[in-house]
């Protein structure tokens, strides 16, 4: 039985029809009344009002029933920020999505709370480049070089979810450095700057969410820059970025 305690999805938002369910269900032999939840709006929101509202109108739902239909039913409430807020939101089982991916459901870095990221994103340079003063890179030369630098191109682009809004609005890891993203993201090509001295080569990986010589970027700070959230991120990579799995 799923009360909507302020979610506004599914489920029941009326206690005396759910209660009345649950006497449908429990005194119906081809039944058995199995457990109770809720889900949480607002539990990566510290601070807000709504949560404990939701926790404590779910809290009487289900004395209420344990009362009424014994204590045994399985209870359960809590999203990955629901069970990093509050103990009291655990009930009997949590159910962590985010987090089982080692993303941050606040939003910031998920070593703060003991996690580490499943999901890294490589590319690699697949062209390097000269520029002088001037020279532009990209569709709508939304960047130009204003003074000589090397320009690497990674075969990647929005066609595989790097979307078009991280245009000079990102970065990228090469040998464990850190380099802005210039230009505007194409279907399948993204253009970084190098800097005017480098010894990147092609073939050298890049790492666009991930780790590499000791420099991080972080699925939340790509979120950040899109203004969107860490989830939105990891699902909008498309089938076509091959999948490589590596057990942890």
């Amino acid at each position: 039985m799923k009360l909507d305690s302020g979610m506004g999805r599914l489920g029941t938002a009326d206690p005396a029809e759910a209660r009345s369910l649950c006497e449908r269900i429990a005194a119906d032999g081809r039944l058995e009344l199995a457990g109770l939840m809720t889900h949480f709006a607002t539990a990566d929101s510290p601070g807000d009002e709504h949560f404990g509202a939701q926790l404590e109108r779910f809290t009487a739902f289900v004395d209420e029933i344990k009362d009424r239909h014994g204590g045994d039913l399985v209870v359960h409430a809590a999203n990955s920020a629901g069970a990093f807020r509050d103990p009291a939101a655990h009930f009997d089982m949590v159910r962590c999505g985010i987090a089982v991916y080692g993303l941050d459901p606040f939003h910031e870095d998920p070593a703060e709370r003991g996690l580490a990221p499943a999901l890294s994103l490589e590319s690699y340079v697949a062209a390097v480049k000269r520029f002088e003063p001037g020279a532009s890179a990209g569709y709508g030369r939304t960047w130009c070089a204003d003074e000589p630098t090397w320009v690497g191109a990674l075969p990647i682009g929005y066609g595989d979810g790097w979307r078009r809004s991280l245009s000079n609005n990102a970065r990228v890891l090469v040998r464990g450095r850190s380099h802005p993203l210039v230009g505007t993201v194409s279907m399948d090509n993204v253009t970084i700057d190098l800097g005017p001295e480098t010894d990147v080569r092609v073939g050298d990986p890049a790492i666009l969410i991930g780790e590499q010589g000791g420099e991080r970027i972080l699925c939340e700070e790509v979120a950040s820059r899109l203004g969107t959230i860490n989830y939105e991120v990891t699902c909008g990579l498309t089938q076509r970025v091959r999948r490589d799995y590596e057990a942890g």
